[in-house]
């Protein structure tokens, strides 16, 4: 396995291919001439209103320019002649604008933001249209909607992210507690997690249905399993950015929910009318107490946490927000002994999205965030390992247009405190406190070829005060539809990606979910990915989607457990290098009532590292081994019904077995180190001899979800009750193997429940 060298080597050519485009670009926006621009957004909510249609006609009614808003809900139409046209707007369930423009100074930047009214009068297709509304993605991006989340059966009175991502088939989740996912091969600390331009360091809580997004707040969310674009940078195996609502400009609204696994209250309302809101929302855990008269019994799992957002919007479209958030998650993943584990939470971050009036630059947003993860193992009173890492940043984003080209650009600083105590856990690296400072930016930009070929060159640069070579990371994507049609399109990406922070666990088995944030051991290196993809999506008449994607990561400069004959934690840290391949594929069914999906997932992981006891043991210096979540078929379905206020969902998964480090045999520890012992008489503590790392394979896992709902109207009040079973025909799936106890640990066997929710409507 070998880092390709073309790439590798050739940075100056790669820089030519960004740096060209975007110099062009520029010069193509000085000498743009008449343009209209403006934000698209709901009245009430103040949320934008992605792909919105935007059009501009002459008075004779012959259309003559459109555009679509972007996830901002902008838009911007140039090289206008001066003259009177009809501004048209128009979005699916929402009242069409139509406005009327007098043209007559030149060059001028025109600004027309719309805020778009909801409409009760419904056609046949609008829910088909809404869901179907997804026809400007990226190689590797999934766009997630808040109506996705409500399909999905989660044991709680709404849907929540976590539980959706667990149904695509490029994301692995080892078991139902944890908080761990895995995206196409890379662990969780590789993944990027933001909320509202903030990163949050830890966002699925302990027990796996649950994460910091339930489907309250969401507006959308963007996933991309990989290829993303340079605004993106410090990870290198996925993102996860989460948009949340506003909360509503015009009227107070609250719901509460209770159940065996969650209870939730959460409240919105305008603190000025149609200018400033507020939205709370606090949830907790309930399995810990509503175990205890379960047969299993008690489930030792808990988690709770708060979220404040504050939200202001002016009539020119451009908002700013403040959030304020704080987790807590703890318990124990072996719920018969071992180690206690908690992680804390806290985020605060602002942003302001603003549309530019005078400039040549359209829109732009920035971002101001604290973001702090804490983690501790152990026993409950005195943890043996902890880690903590907090992140200050700030950054500003840029959007500018030149025709049909748009051109992004940023820039961004942090800094981050890094201390960690692991007690031991791996030799040399106990206990440790870090400081370091990142600056850096990002170009992108769009060339169109025709109407049918786009060509996305990007770069992403950060400087570390601590090393004097820039990171440098060329990035490219394609997009061609043959016929014209933006749901059929041939998607690509190729890009380099590098982590300067790595989040090492012990992965030798699953059973662990603490994560010690710290340099690489070799201070010279950085973790490194080259993602190659390349996917198709095609409608197959009016209500079916099919999309298949192929992939290839190469990686590098990988922080690993050093392996060692005897089972122990006292071990090193090592570096290996690996590849990751395989195929998603993916179809969708979405009718007025009726919706499905299905989804299968095929990919391999390996990791090659060298280490001196290799050679002591099994004459080779080096091993090649797939790690403890290559996981190598994948499939999930999923369908639903909605009629009026009943609804019902399902999903069924299945796993191939995950590989895990098989005990070789066993021998007897004497030790020397106190006095002599005799040899004679005493036998020694037995110990477990390991075999190479992650030869055996665990049984594979199926489980099937299950949940009902009715609503009822009542007296300015709706009332839903939930039913519903957690692996519903109680299928004996295994969570890891205890290679120290040789103990199986299992997940959760059948958990029926029932939820109520009440909410003003």
């Amino acid at each position: 396995m070998h880092w390709p060298n073309r790439i590798k080597t050739e940075p100056i050519f790669l820089l030519g291919l960004i740096f060209v485009p975007l110099f062009l670009c520029s010069q193509f926006a000085a000498a743009q001439s008449i343009s209209i621009r403006g934000i698209i957004s709901d009245d009430q909510t103040g949320n934008p209103l992605e792909m919105a249609n935007v059009t501009l006609e002459s008075i004779s009614g012959d259309i003559q320019r459109g555009a679509a808003t972007d996830r901002n809900g902008l838009y911007e139409i140039s090289s206008l002649e001066t003259g009177q046209y009809i501004l048209r707007v128009s979005y699916i369930g929402y009242l069409t604008h139509i406005d009327t423009l007098d043209i007559e100074q030149w060059p001028q930047n025109i600004t027309r933001s719309v805020r778009m009214i909801a409409t009760d009068e419904s056609l046949e297709d609008v829910d088909v249209t809404y869901i179907r509304r997804k026809d400007d993605l990226d190689a590797g991006q999934q766009k997630i909607q808040q109506t996705d989340l409500k399909r999905i059966p989660t044991p709680a009175g709404g849907g929540d992210l976590a539980s959706y991502l667990q149904t695509l088939p490029g994301v692995v989740a080892t078991g139902d507690r944890g908080g761990q996912l895995f995206v196409r091969g890379g662990t969780p600390a590789e993944n990027l997690s933001l909320i509202d331009g903030t990163l949050i360091y830890q966002p699925f809580h302990i027990i796996g249905f649950f994460s910091v997004f339930p489907e309250e707040i969401v507006s959308d969310v963007d996933f991309f399993a990989g290829g993303f674009s340079p605004r993106y940078s410090g990870r290198i195996s996925s993102v996860l950015d989460v948009r949340l609502r506003h909360a509503d400009f015009d009227k107070n609204r609250f719901s509460a929910s209770i159940s065996p696994f969650l209870s939730e209250v959460f409240l919105e309302g305008p603190l000025a009318e149609g200018e400033t809101s507020l939205m709370l929302l606090a949830r907790g855990s309930m399995i810990e107490q509503a175990s205890t008269l379960h047969p299993e019994g008690q489930q030792p799992l808990r988690f709770n946490s708060q979220l404040a957002k504050i939200s202001n919007r002016n009539e020119e479209g451009s908002n700013c927000s403040a959030l304020l958030m704080r987790t807590y998650d703890r318990g124990r993943l072996d719920f018969e002994g071992g180690d206690i584990f908690r992680w804390r939470n806290f985020v605060l971050g602002g942003r302001c999205a603003v549309l530019s009036q005078e400039s040549s630059v359209s829109f732009f947003d920035i971002n101001i965030g604290i973001s702090h993860v804490g983690n501790e193992a152990g026993r409950m009173e005195d943890p043996e390992r902890s880690s903590n890492i907090t992140r200050f940043n700030t950054d500003i984003n840029l959007i500018q247009y030149a025709g049909d080209i748009r051109l992004e650009y940023g820039f961004f600083t942090n800094i981050r405190w890094l201390r960690h105590d692991i007690g031991g856990m791996f030799v040399g690296l106990e206990s440790e406190r870090n400081a370091f400072i990142t600056s850096g930016g990002y170009l992108k930009t769009n060339l169109p070829i025709g109407s049918k070929f786009d060509i996305e060159p990007g770069i992403s640069t950060s400087f570390y005060i601590s090393k004097f070579t820039p990171s440098i990371e060329p990035r490219l994507q394609l997009s061609w539809q043959p016929r014209e049609k933006k749901n059929e399109e041939l998607n690509a990406a190729i890009g380099i990606y590098r982590q300067p922070i790595a989040g090492v666990t012990d992965l030798r088995d699953a059973g662990s979910a603490f994560t010690a944030w710290m340099p690489i051991p070799d201070t010279d290196k950085q973790m490194e990915a080259i993602h190659a993809l390349l996917g198709w999506r095609q409608p197959m008449g009016r209500f079916l989607d099919f999309s298949v994607e192929g992939y290839y990561k190469w990686l590098r400069n990988l922080p690993v457990s050093t392996w060692n004959n005897v089972a122990r934690f006292n071990t090193n840290l090592a570096l290996a290098d690996g590849y990751v391949y395989g195929s998603d594929f993916r179809l969708e069914f979405n009718s007025r009532f009726f919706y499905s999906s299905a989804g299968y997932g095929y990919s391999v992981t390996e990791y090659e590292s060298f280490q001196e006891l290799f050679t002591a043991w099994f004459g080779e210096s080096s091993q090649s081994y797939h790690p403890a979540h290559d996981r190598r078929h994948q499939v999930n379905a999923q369908m639903g019904l909605e009629f009026g206020n009943f609804t019902a969902n399902i999903t069924w998964h299945y796993g191939s077995g995950l590989p895990f480090t098989r005990p070789l045999g066993f021998d007897s520890h004497i030790a020397y180190d106190t006095h002599l012992p005799d040899v004679r008489d005493t036998y020694g503590t037995p110990r477990i001899i390991i075999d190479q790392p992650f030869t055996g394979r665990m049984p594979d896992y199926h489980s099937l979800n299950i949940s009902l709902e009715q609503a009822f109207e009542l007296r300015n009040v709706r009332m839903s009750i939930q039913g519903g079973a957690i692996n519903s025909y109680n299928q004996e799936n295994m969570f890891y193997y205890d290679i120290y106890t040789q103990r199986r640990i299992n997940q959760l066997p059948l958990y029926p429940y029932v939820s109520l929710k009440l909410e003003t409507s």
